[in-house]
């Protein structure tokens, strides 16, 4: 790493360090709404937004200019409230705050009690609170994540989602293989997000338009018979929080192993487009998901 590269890097982790010191000091209900408030007003007007409008547009063509616009401030107001909550996240732990409440997660719990199982998300509302409404229901295990640029930064993240979580982080790439496999052989469960762009994975339809998408949570669950739950944060009012889990999807023994990864990741895109039609202010907008071909047919 070059001198250059090292001060920006510092830089950047004082900056970060500094504004959560900042929201810190004023208590987890009023950071959130003054996060929001910022990046709304900020965030559209940032030229990254022209990719969200792009996407949007794509995606949602039956959406008129004011609803997209919409769309995009509040996706913006939520990314603000979830940047000002990094600095109460293992305040989120304690059940008796009372700020993540459960819907048909008794399934997936036993589930959990009974051997390995993928919990499949996406980017919605504050995506990091997943892995504590795990620990928050007994449910141990590891969470897949993907290395920040910035190496301070990572590995700020790494210890505070470890204190935060309880669960083993694992690195995408071979290390966290291991990892997983790992986890895997204790019974343990897997948490990972599967709506953005993976080049190596496969081709898939969402939003009806062709996506590089991950294909691990289907191939391990056509590898080992895990049974697959998907699962989506919604944010309610404020900093209180919904975790809504799917009925359990299995993979079929009898099928092809390849034509079963393509119909389960298939089956995964569909729930996760169908829970982001439903709250588009809540995903991540930002993400380069698909291949400009694809966006500027529908641009």
């Amino acid at each position: 790493m070059s001198r250059r590269n090292s001060l920006v890097n510092h830089i950047e982790f004082a900056g970060l360090r500094l504004a959560l010191g900042f929201f810190r000091l004023w208590g987890l209900d009023r950071a959130s709404a003054l996060g929001g408030r910022l990046t709304r007003f900020v965030g559209p007007k940032l030229g990254i937004t022209r990719r969200a409008r792009k996407n949007l547009h794509a995606a949602m063509p039956e959406l008129g200019t004011d609803e997209i616009e919409r769309i995009v401030a509040d996706m913006w107001e939520n990314l603000g409230r979830t940047m000002a909550e990094y600095a109460y996240l293992e305040d989120f732990v304690s059940s008796e705050s009372g700020r993540i409440r459960f819907e048909n997660a008794d399934q997936a719990v036993q589930l959990a009690q009974r051997g390995s199982m993928l919990l499949v998300s996406g980017h919605f509302a504050n995506w990091e609170l997943m892995p504590i409404a795990m620990r928050l229901r007994d449910i141990h295990g590891g969470d897949i994540y993907r290395h920040a640029n910035n190496p301070l930064v990572n590995q700020w993240m790494i210890e505070l989602r470890e204190r935060a979580t309880a669960s083993v982080q694992i690195p995408k790439g071979g290390e966290g293989a291991r990892i997983l496999m790992r986890l895997l052989k204790q019974g343990k469960c897997i948490a990972m997000l599967a709506d953005q762009k993976m080049n190596d994975g496969v081709e898939a339809r969402f939003f009806g338009m062709q996506a590089m998408t991950p294909a691990a949570p289907a191939g391990l669950a056509v590898r080992y018979g895990l049974p697959i739950v998907l699962a989506a944060i919604e944010r309610e009012d404020g900093a209180h929080f919904t975790l809504r889990c799917s009925e359990p999807i299995m993979a079929d023994p009898s099928a092809d192993r390849v034509g079963e990864i393509m119909r389960l990741t298939q089956l995964l895109n569909d729930h996760l487009e169908a829970q982001i039609r439903s709250r588009p202010h809540e995903w991540l907008w930002l993400h380069n998901r698909w291949p400009e071909r694809e966006i500027a047919q529908r641009n």
